[in-house]
């Protein structure tokens, strides 16, 4: 299994999210599209402008998910009356691959530093991302509400949906309460020991290598046709026509070219280039 930090680029011409209902109706909404899919989350944030989740699934589950996501969620927008427009044209999400336990500590303090370095306050005082949740001895003593006490209609319209949704998790301030569907006790056995989180969530500079890794996947985030082109210029600088006509050697250093220098995953390989071909780790 592996864990990802997905994230999407700031929107510098207008909000994601104009109000609480927008960002209440995006993370139920998630939830729901969670229901009955091998992905997990582990800590997020939304925030004005973007998105921060750490998850575990298969990749293009995770994409997949999200861009039925972007779907709701424009549909949402049409309903909703606002003075303040959003347009999704540029919200897209880019996933990178954690690795190891200090790269997912590190990734969890991003995410919930966020609010603080834009100076919205403290991560714990933010309600949009999953702070509260982690080494908190008074999180049994958070009033909730089953779906039938804080009213299914009424649920229903808040997330402008009909159809069936979870009814097991519990609602607080008006979203599925995090602690039934956040992994955050994974978090805690990751990091062990209370006094490393608050450590680790209050040191300066955390942003500093996480950004740098972002911006490169940013960088090398090529669509199938772009990655394509590459493909097509190598085979162009080996001398032969298609991929076919490679050796096991030339397909060895493509695939390594890719994945490398262009950042293409080993599904969007294997769709451009075919299934049977050596990957590096």
């Amino acid at each position: 299994m592996k864990y990802y930090h997905l994230f999407s680029a700031p929107l510098d011409s207008c909000p994601l999210f104009r109000d609480d209902k927008d960002r209440k109706f995006f993370l139920n909404r998630i939830v729901i599209y969670l229901s009955g899919k091998n992905i997990m989350v582990y800590a997020y944030c939304l925030m004005d402008n973007h998105i921060h989740f750490l998850m575990s699934g298969e990749e293009q589950e995770i994409k997949d998910l999200f861009s039925d996501m972007k779907r709701e969620y424009g549909k949402w927008l049409k309903k909703t009356d606002s003075v303040i427009s959003v347009n999704l044209e540029d919200f897209s999400v880019s996933l990178r691959v954690i690795k190891g336990a200090d790269d997912f500590k590190t990734v969890v303090a991003y995410i919930l530093r966020n609010p603080m370095v834009a100076g919205m306050g403290s991560p714990i005082s933010y309600m949009w991302n999953s702070s509260f949740l982690y080494f908190n001895p008074m999180i049994d003593l958070l009033r909730d509400y089953s779906l039938k006490e804080y009213g299914i209609l009424k649920f229903r319209q808040e997330i402008a949906r009909r159809e069936q949704i979870p009814m097991d998790y519990r609602i607080l301030d008006g979203i599925y309460n995090p602690r039934y569907w956040c992994q955050y006790k994974k978090v805690e056995q990751i990091f062990g020991r209370s006094v490393d989180y608050f450590k680790l969530l209050g040191k300066w500079g955390v942003e500093n290598e996480e950004e740098a890794k972002m911006q490169q996947i940013e960088r090398n985030a090529y669509s199938d046709s772009q990655i394509l082109t590459k493909v097509n210029e190598y085979c162009t600088l080996i001398g032969v026509d298609k991929v076919e006509e490679l050796s096991a050697i030339d397909i060895k250093m493509l695939v390594r070219t890719l994945q490398e220098r262009w950042g293409a995953s080993k599904k969007q390989i294997k769709r451009i280039i075919g299934s049977s071909v050596p990957f590096i780790e």
